[in-house]
């Protein structure tokens, strides 16, 4: 069993390394609606996105059904978003760390996964810190990606039959902070994702 400092560092590691490239000449078939040259088509750069490290990882403690490590991943992955965040690339970086809680929520509703529950409530409580930290630090865009993020894993998880008390309170907690900040805007979003819920 892999002692769980050894997990972590291993993830820090590599968060550490990402590096996001918007347009480093990776062409992404799914991004592109124009007619490239065949050259193109067969170069060798990498994707830009590092985080695909990072899910594999954590998707490894997913089919171990290792709860403790799952959740510090998320935890790990949601502090690094806070930590590298800056106005030039804030949807960018928002967009693509909340994918992967995403991805990381889909997988554990999966049959095989036990700790869906668990796992969903951590998730709830992780992006309502992030969200609060988000705007607080004035970054609005990052903060309706993190409640449209809660959002619809929230409606995912009421069809599945999972609490989503968590996500109301966590919901309501971002609409009073944007309140606070007097961002009536996103208050609003998340006000109507909060009673979206409720339907």
């Amino acid at each position: 069993m892999e002692k769980v400092e050894t997990y972590l560092a291993q993830l820090r590691d590599v968060l550490a390394q990402s590096s996001f490239t918007t347009a480093n000449g990776y062409l992404d078939l799914g991004t592109t609606d124009t007619l490239v040259e065949r050259e193109e088509l067969l170069s060798p750069v990498p994707p830009g996105d590092i985080l695909m490290g990072f899910q594999e990882i954590i998707m490894a403690e997913i089919a171990k059904c290792n709860s403790d490590k799952i959740k510090i991943g998320i935890n790990e992955l949601l502090k690094h978003l806070l930590a590298t965040i800056d106005k030039d690339r804030e949807h960018y970086l928002a967009e693509r760390y909340l994918y992967r809680v995403r991805m990381v929520f889909k997988r554990c509703l999966l049959p095989d996964f036990p700790y869906a529950e668990e796992v969903w409530n951590y998730i709830c409580d992780c992006l309502r810190s992030t969200g609060t930290f988000l705007v607080e630090g004035d970054y609005y865009i990052a903060a309706r990606e993190v409640i449209n993020s809660l959002a619809g894993m929230g409606r995912i998880a009421a069809l599945k039959g999972l609490p989503t008390a968590n996500t109301q309170s966590s919901l309501r907690i971002m609409e009073n902070m944007a309140l606070k900040k007097k961002e009536q805007q996103l208050a609003s979003i998340a006000k109507n994702a909060r009673f979206n819920l409720e339907i």
